[in-house]
This record gives structure tokens, C-alpha cells and sequence, in this order.
């Protein structure tokens, strides 16, 4: 005897539909504080909002890591990352004030120099 696996053979549920995981999603711009010269940042992503969940809360204190050099036009800063935290939002437009600033690995690794101690 032949033993039936899964969802073979008889009726049941057909295939589950695929849907677009984006279809669900709202858009909102990143805009950088105004003591950087290019104020847009990008675009980032959010669950659009459904019963008493609200997309703007969703996305308030998320970080977005940035480029310095993306911010000021500066090619010579561009090892520096700027952390931004979402604080407000407005409309389509999501206000971030400054939460930080780390080196890209490289840069780290090229100022430490090998078997010479930090002190």
C-alpha cells in the first residue's frame, strides 16, 4: 500500500496565492537634519498601516546608517558613517536627528597598525 504525502491526490486547499511582499509596504523619504548640505537621504520601506497599527509609529527610532560624503558632498569624508534616528514624521517625510558616527572597517584597519598596542 501506497501511503499519500502531503497535499497530493485529493481535494483540500489549492496553492497558496504569492503576492508581492512590497505590495503591502508605503514609501517615506529620509530627510537629514538641516546642518548637512544634502538634506534627502533616501527612501526606506514601512508596513502600511491596518487597524491600530500606524505606519508612522512603525517607523519612528528606526537608525539609517549614512555616508558623510553622501551628506556634505566631500569625497574626502567618505570613511566617516553617520547614524540618523528617525524622530518625526511628516506627511511622506521622515525627520531624523543625528545618533551617531563610526568608521568604515577599512579606515579602522588602516589606522591600527599590526602588533603596536592602543596605548
Amino acid at each position: 500500500m501506497a501511503q499519500k504525502k502531503g497535499n497530493e491526490g485529493g481535494g483540500g486547499a489549492g496553492k497558496k496565492k504569492v503576492q508581492d511582499p512590497f505590495s503591502k509596504k508605503e514609501w517615506f523619504e529620509i530627510k537629514a537634519p538641516d546642518y548637512f548640505s544634502n538634506k534627502k537621504v533616501g527612501k526606506m520601506p514601512v508596513n502600511k498601516s491596518a487597524g491600530a497599527r500606524n505606519a508612522e509609529d512603525d517607523l519612528k527610532g528606526r537608525i539609517v546608517e549614512v555616508n558623510l560624503a553622501d551628506l556634505q558632498g566631500k569625497e574626502g569624508d567618505s570613511y566617516r558613517k553617520i547614524k540618523l534616528r528617525v524622530e518625526d514624521v511628516q506627511g511622506r517625510y521622515a525627520l531624523t536627528n543625528f545618533y551617531g558616527m563610526d568608521f568604515t572597517t577599512d579606515k579602522l584597519r588602516s589606522l591600527i597598525k599590526k602588533w603596536q598596542t592602543l596605548i
